[in-house]
Formats: C-alpha cells, sequence, structure tokens
C-alpha cells in the first residue's frame, strides 16, 4: 500500500472513531486554479485535497479518496483564507455574529487587537472545537495602557506592573500583548522585554512618547493605523491638525525615509486600517468629515509611501460592523494607494500570517490548515473577485455558497 494511501485509510479511521467534530467528510477541490502570490509562477492548475482539518496535498494529479466529496474546480480560483489583522469582537460591542459574518465573506482568520478574556477564551474554544462557526482567533485580551480610556483596557503605569500583566496574560493564554498610545516609556520598555523572556510579542499603537523608529528597532512586531504616523511626530494630540502639513511634508521627505527604512530592515510589519479611519468620515459631522476626508488623502498617499519602500503591509479593519465585508473593502483600499492584486492578496494571506506568528496559514501547502477559499474570478486581475465566492473550506469543513449566504443572517 502506498505511503498516501496508508495515511488516507489512518486519517478516515480517525475520522470516523474521534466523534461528530472530527467526522468531517473528506473534501477534494479538483482542476482548478490554485494561487499562492508569494510562489514563482503564483498559479498552478492542480487539485487541493484535505482531511481532518489539514491539507494532505496539492499538486497537478491528486488521488482521489473513493470517500471524499469532490468540488469540480474548473473555472474556479482556489486562495488561502483572508486575515483581519486588526479585530475587535470583545470589546466595545457584544461579539453577536461577527464571526459568522467573517466566515461568509472569506475571512477565516482573524487577530483581536483588545477585548474581555472572559469571552474571548470561550469564544476561541468553541470555534476551535466545532461549537461555533468562526475564524480561527489569534488574541492580546485586555490593551496595555497608561491610562485606561476603555473598560477593556488595562491601566499599568510602572515597569513592575507591567511585566506582572505580561506574566499574567502569557498564562491566561494570549497570543501576545497589545499597547496602546498613552503608554509610557517605562513601560513600553518593560513590555518589550518581558513578552522577549516569556516568548511572546507585542503590537499596537507607538506610544506617544516614543517614535516609530524606536518602536521598530526594540521589536514591535505590528504598528497599527496610518493616522498613528501623525500623533508620534507630535505628542501634544491637541496641535496635531495644525501642525498635519508640515508632518506631511516631513513624512514626504527624509523623515519618511528613515522610518520606513527602518521598519522594512527591522521586520517590523505596518497595518495601516485605511476604512477604519474611512469608516469615521461617514459618521462624523460635516465640517469635521471634510477635514478628515482631506486628511485621509495625505494618509493614504503616505501609506502608498510605505508600501512602496517595502515595508511588509498587513491588512486590518478596526471596525465593530460590518465584519468581513469591511476587510474587502481595506483590499480594495491597498489596491487603490498602488498596490497590486498580487500584493494585496499576499498581504491579506501569506504577510499577514506571517505577522501573526502563523506563516504555516498563509499558505496552500500539504500539512497546513484546511482554511481557503474557492472563488470564481481571478484575485491576481482584480482584488474584488474576492467577492465572488463559491466556497470556503473551513478547517476541513466545506460551506457550500447557500451556507455562506446563512451565515450572513
Amino acid at each position: 500500500m502506498s505511503g498516501m494511501r496508508t495515511r488516507l485509510l489512518t486519517l478516515l479511521l480517525v475520522a470516523v472513531t474521534a466523534g461528530p467534530v472530527a467526522a468531517q467528510p473528506w473534501v477534494i477541490v479538483e482542476g482548478a486554479t490554485i494561487v499562492d502570490p508569494t510562489a514563482e509562477p503564483p498559479t498552478m492548475v492542480g487539485s487541493i485535497l484535505v482531511g481532518a482539518g489539514r491539507i494532505e496535498a496539492v499538486g497537478v494529479r491528486v488521488e482521489r479518496p473513493p470517500f471524499a466529496r469532490v468540488v469540480d474546480g474548473r473555472g474556479k480560483f482556489v486562495v488561502p483564507g483572508l486575515w483581519d489583522m486588526h479585530a475587535h469582537l470583545a470589546a466595545l460591542a457584544p461579539v453577536g455574529r461577527a464571526p459568522e459574518h467573517y466566515v461568509s465573506h472569506g475571512v477565516l482568520y482573524a487577530r483581536d487587537m483588545g477585548g474581555f478574556l472572559d469571552q474571548l477564551l470561550p469564544l476561541r474554544d468553541d470555534i476551535r472545537q466545532g461549537r461555533r462557526v468562526g475564524p480561527e482567533l489569534v488574541i492580546a485580551g485586555p490593551t496595555l495602557n497608561s491610562e485606561q480610556p476603555a473598560d477593556f483596557h488595562r491601566k499599568v503605569t510602572t515597569a513592575a506592573e507591567a511585566r506582572a500583566a505580561v506574566r499574567e496574560l502569557k498564562a491566561a493564554g494570549v497570543d501576545f500583548i497589545k499597547l496602546h498610545r498613552a503608554t509610557n516609556r517605562d513601560v513600553f520598555q518593560a513590555v518589550a522585554d518581558e513578552t522577549r523572556r516569556v516568548g511572546l510579542t507585542f503590537s499596537g499603537h507607538v506610544p506617544l512618547a516614543l517614535s516609530w523608529v524606536e518602536a521598530s528597532e526594540a521589536g514591535m512586531r505590528t504598528i497599527e493605523h496610518i493616522q498613528t504616523i501623525f500623533e508620534n511626530l507630535q505628542p501634544d494630540l491637541r496641535l496635531t491638525p495644525a501642525l498635519f502639513a508640515s508632518h506631511a511634508a516631513a513624512l514626504e521627505g527624509a523623515t519618511g525615509d528613515r522610518i520606513f527604512a527602518t521598519l522594512k530592515a527591522r521586520g517590523t510589519w505596518f497595518d495601516p486600517t485605511l476604512i477604519g479611519y474611512e469608516a469615521t468620515i461617514e459618521t462624523a459631522a460635516p465640517a469635521v468629515a471634510a477635514a478628515r476626508r482631506e486628511a485621509y488623502a495625505v494618509m493614504k498617499t503616505i501609506a502608498a509611501r510605505a508600501a512602496r519602500a517595502g515595508v511588509p503591509i498587513v491588512t486590518g479593519t478596526d471596525v465593530l460592523e460590518r465584519h468581513g465585508e469591511m476587510l474587502l473593502r481595506e483590499l480594495d483600499l491597498l489596491a487603490g494607494i498602488g498596490m497590486t492584486p498580487r500584493q494585496v492578496l499576499a498581504a491579506a494571506t501569506a504577510t499577514s500570517a506571517a505577522a501573526a506568528g502563523r506563516p504555516e496559514a498563509g499558505r496552500l501547502t500539504a500539512g497546513a490548515p484546511a482554511s481557503f477559499l474557492v472563488v470564481d474570478a481571478n484575485p491576481l486581475e482584480d482584488i474584488g473577485a474576492l467577492r465572488r465566492l463559491s466556497a470556503v473550506v473551513l478547517r476541513g469543513r466545506l460551506l457550500t455558497l447557500d451556507e455562506l449566504k446563512a451565515l450572513r443572517e
């Protein structure tokens, strides 16, 4: 018996005996264009076989198990599951149907950037155990800050408090630490050191007490929000509007060169969350909206400059509604600032997965999680093709178009 057949038989027996969660039918998508935006070439016509929640084989010729559910992939495109790298599922609004809505739009991974652990930990477990449909979650728990502007923030004002918070959150089961803008320098340095010691990373807002260059050099894994690059040039936020034009000019010159060169050299990922700022324009009073619209045009120019400079871009939203749908809008916006569809798709899959510490979750290779999309058009030609979902495979479970539509209700 061949090695593949032995593996198939073993996994079939596991699925039959492991109970209802594991007993998902095997799935094979045949004859599709398999898209890996980080590979050369980025496409291959072939098949992808999944079982027991993992990709078993990808190739031009893949043996079809007699018990597999077959998906005709001819004329369709298979792409890795999308990432929302700045989600808030249990912070200022209840969880609600956010997990289901994410999946219904092809967002199969979400990095939660701050919320209540008593809601996030059970939710992550329910999703992993198959009791609820939702994206795989990477969670921070409470946001650490030297002030407490929201209930899900944890106030830490000294290095000792910061180290204790990191250790407690590590023990609780978080995946990384999130910092916010009011974090003082002592707390920042303690978090940077303690996370290295316990095997975590830290991300978030660059504290106003530091520069982006300092944060990157200290090992901050991802920096969030395009608007914060202006805030960190002048810690007094009351002065930001008056200084916005001069800050923009600096970012277009040597100041921007130094920041983006540092991020690229240090491997610091940047999460622009353009849609997060765009959403604030829609809800503002007319005069405020007009000012924000002008500022937003400049922010997109600076984000484009970062991308051209080779800063690794990830895809996040920072929105509390229209989950999944808004991530697709973020991808449109990244294409709008000059990133190619291939670059945007890589940002939403392999690059985000690497930044989240889950590189295997951004590729379509044997052994990777069996979470991917089947779409009706080529996203390497138009990133909007990701809206044309035909099916989703979520941790080995096939969700048809009708099932995806039902998840949006």
